[in-house]
């Protein structure tokens, strides 16, 4: 009997713990793995954000003979390039050079080296910073530890408190209520959920904990840096003539494979100790650590290379590697893609359906009308304000002027002033209407993209299908699919809205704390 009831109030905290905490950090978990599910292609975004890089391919020789030329005469006495070469998922070359404490990038030709004018955005990196720190730097990552492992809890409370869900699920005893697709979504998602979350969790600890520190002292770096063999040399600050870059590339290959170069570093370019260091791609490998080849920048004398690391550091970075899902060629980010939305679903519709239980007890007290009003306003801004503000943004990339001063800067105001505004249409208008409305919008921003973009742009749909450019025209594809099952659910809510009596209980209760909750 005591056992029991141990069991009975171990479970009811599980469900307390459940329902409470998801709720609090729903909102933020469903924005994190919202923004984690775009990041996933951020580089195809990136690109698509860049409509002047649509170059002719070009070779790797063509490539790296083109930024060797255009570097030398921009930045002989730099203190180092970097050359990222064109790749299969961003065919963009594209150079930095850095002296003292500038740094300046830009893109390039591949196969002439000239500089192309392309606008300045953040482009799909902004969804991955926004992914793990919120924008907010620090403070953002230690937001987004406590939310993974609240994430991590709650799976294992939900396990707990559900265990009849499993049978159900694989009976396909599905009902169509909230209850239902969160907790079917849960347990389709559950492997997704638990490796992604684990595995961000471990980075981030990894960047905010002060373990390595502590083992290393002044001489931690980061972990790439200790991980690595040091092939570079300081300078001597006496000149010395760069080898051509090209001279060396088939070198490079045959060390780390025909085509699979995706960096060039060059330390002291103009000085005698240069050193010139070619990366390796991590796009087919689930370890996201790059082999390296290291030469002698004047002579072309081989330094040195790496290819294997510890079993620490190779645990680490395939976790890292698990995370980013950059392996697998187009089917692992797909299907990372496709399993991310589903446990945005997941999130969403816990969130809704902690408001559909309660909204009986919205008539009790004048708190309980506010707190459930305002946790209905907050579900709207996280679920379809952090949607809007997305899409947003890509619209401010075609919309806003390209010679714009810090136009980066205003694209991500753009994202968070739809966010806020969201959040503004969501606390005076009655719930279910702000649902419906702010649906209908969010169809509109994704249907009416691919039109935008034509028409502000030569990367067009058709243009981009013609010339076989999948990587933009995915893009704006999949923007249409996300538009048109917002219409299916914008159809739903209207039809709800319809078939609810104009002098219900629930109609003047939605009237009542639109107009007077927030004034």
């Amino acid at each position: 009997m005591t056992s029991l009831k141990a069991n009975s109030l171990f479970r009811q905290g599980m469900s307390e713990f459940h329902t409470w905490f998801g709720l609090v950090f729903g909102w933020l978990l469903f924005v994190i793995f919202l923004t984690g599910t775009l990041s996933i292609f951020a580089q195809e975004l990136t690109y698509w954000m860049e409509p002047e890089i649509r170059q002719a391919p070009a070779t790797p020789l063509q490539s790296v003979a083109s930024a060797d030329k255009t570097l030398r005469q921009l930045a002989p006495t730099a203190d180092m390039w970097m050359l990222e070469l064109p790749q299969k998922r961003h065919p963009d070359l594209e150079v930095v050079w850095r002296k003292g404490n500038t740094q300046l990038e830009r893109h390039l030709d591949p196969g002439t080296g000239r500089i192309l004018p392309v606008r300045n955005t953040e482009g799909g990196e902004f969804f991955a910073h926004f992914h793990y720190e919120l924008h907010s730097g620090k403070a953002g990552l230690w937001l987004v530890s406590l939310a993974s492992a609240v994430m991590l809890a709650a799976l294992v409370s939900g396990i707990v408190i559900r265990k009849q869900v499993f049978k159900e699920f694989f009976a396909f005893h599905w009902r169509k209520n909230w209850f239902s697709a969160h907790t079917m979504t849960g347990v389709l998602t559950l492997p997704f959920v638990a490796l992604i979350t684990y595995t961000g969790l471990t980075i981030v600890l990894f960047l905010l904990l002060p373990v390595p520190q502590v083992l290393y002292g002044s001489a931690w770096k980061g972990p790439a840096l200790i991980a690595s063999q040091n092939f570079d040399r300081p300078p001597v600050k006496q000149p010395g003539t760069l080898i051509s870059l090209t001279s060396l590339l088939p070198q490079a290959e045959q060390e780390l494979g025909q085509g699979k170069i995706a960096f060039v570093r060059v330390t002291h370019p103009g000085d005698r100790q240069a050193v010139v260091t070619f990366y390796r791609t991590v796009d087919d490998t689930v370890t996201a650590m790059s082999e390296k080849v290291s030469f002698d920048g004047v002579t072309g004398q081989l330094l040195g290379s790496q290819h294997t690391w510890t079993p620490a550091v190779t645990i680490y970075r395939t976790l890292v590697g698990l995370h980013v899902a950059r392996f697998g060629g187009h089917l692992i980010p797909w299907l990372y893609f496709i399993a991310g939305l589903a446990s945005c679903v997941m999130i969403a519709t816990g969130l809704i359906f902690f408001t559909v239980k309660r909204r009986s007890r919205y008539l009790r007290s004048e708190l309980t009308r506010i707190t459930y009003r305002s946790i209905e306003a907050l579900n709207i801004t996280a679920v379809l304000g952090s949607s809007l503000a997305c899409v947003g943004y890509l619209w401010g990339n075609r919309l806003l002027p390209t010679a714009l001063t810090d136009r980066s800067s205003t694209e991500i105001t753009v994202f968070f002033s739809l966010w806020f505004l969201s959040l503004l249409h969501a606390c005076f208008r009655p719930s279910l209407q702000a649902w419906r409305e702010q649906t209908g919008v969010f169809s509109l921003l994704c249907l009416g993209l691919p039109v935008i973009n034509a028409l502000t742009s030569h990367v067009g749909l058709i243009p981009s299908l013609s010339a076989g450019d999948w990587l933009t025209a995915g893009v704006d594809l999949t923007t249409l699919a996300l538009g048109l099952a917002s219409v299916i659910v914008f159809r739903q809510l209207t039809v709800r809205i319809r078939n609810t009596p104009a002098g219900s209980a629930a109609t003047k209760q939605e009237r009542l704390f639109s107009c007077k909750t927030y004034l």
